[in-house]
Formats: C-alpha cells, structure tokens, sequence
C-alpha cells in the first residue's frame, strides 16, 4: 500500500471488520495505524481506538496504541504515561500468568514508561522500569547497560546494594 488511494481503500474494510467483530483488538489497532501514520489522520485514530476501548475496556494493545497519539501526537507525556501504566496493569493482570505471554508489547509498554521516567528524571522509577524489560528482553545485557548508565550518572544504589535504611524519630 503505497499511494494515498490504496490506503484509503482499506479503511472501510477495517469499519466493516470492527462492526462485524468489536472483540478484535487488532482491527482497532492495525486502522489507528494507518489513520495515523500513512494519512495524517490523528484525531480519526483516537477515535477510533476509544470506540475500540469502549468494546475492549480490558485491552492493554488499544490502551498503548492510546499513549502513542497522546506521546507521539499530542506531545502529552502524563497522558501518555497514565495510559501505558494502564496498559502495564492489564497487561498484568491477563499476561503474566500465561505459559508464553505477550512480551513483545510488554517490552514496548514497559520500554516507553522507561523513556518517560527518564524524560522526567524520575531515575528510580526509569530504574524500575529497566529491571523489569530486562527480565524479559531478548537482549538482556543491554538493558544492564542503561541501566548502569542511570546508576553511574545520578548515584542510585544497585540492585545488588542494600538501600540505607532511614530512621525516623
């Protein structure tokens, strides 16, 4: 789909698709991207992504899709980061337990909340983050890399140092 006039082609199939099946998730995600991406058209992907969360409020792909256009589009970070911690939470709540979840968008949720924290300078929570894509990264060694970086750069105890205890009196 190269031209303009193709991709426009696909998109009433992609109506036709989420009337016929509001369940599917990947419908509301796949014409996001296509609205977004290859036409422009930002605000018809909200839109659509939130009919798709309106059918699918349990979906952490629509809720991610979702922090994109706030992140990528919007250029609303908190936004953003509420609705990828969302979609960490459902992710959870659905994945986790599984015999073989889904960690690609895992990754990518987890890896985008990292980014943010480190925007912000949140470095423990950009820490927290790191630790946990690195558990399930297919390149875990790098990941230990930004890590080490973070805790070199701004002096946060490691994972293998015990955090000083504070007493209050």
């Amino acid at each position: 789909l190269e031209s303009n006039g193709d991709e426009r082609e696909i998109l009433p199939w992609l109506r036709i698709s989420a009337d016929l099946d509001p369940q599917r998730v990947e419908t509301y995600t796949v014409a996001a991207y296509w609205l977004r991406n290859r036409l422009g058209k930002v605000k018809e992907a909200e839109q659509f992504l939130r009919e798709g969360l309106r059918a699918n409020p349990q979906s952490y792909e629509i809720l991610f899709e979702l922090g994109r256009v706030a992140f990528e589009n919007r250029k609303d970070s908190q936004v953003a980061r509420n609705l990828w911690e969302l979609a960490l939470r459902r992710w959870r709540e659905q994945e986790e337990a599984k015999s073989k979840p889904d960690s690609f968008l895992h990754q990518q949720i987890v890896g985008h909340l990292a980014e943010l924290a480190e925007q912000a300078g949140n470095w423990d929570a950009a820490k927290k983050y790191l630790e946990e894509l690195k558990k399930h990264s297919p390149s875990p060694q790098t990941i230990q890399k930004q890590i080490d970086k973070i805790l070199q750069q701004h002096s946060l105890p490691s994972a293998s140092e015990p955090m000083p205890s504070r007493d209050i009196k």
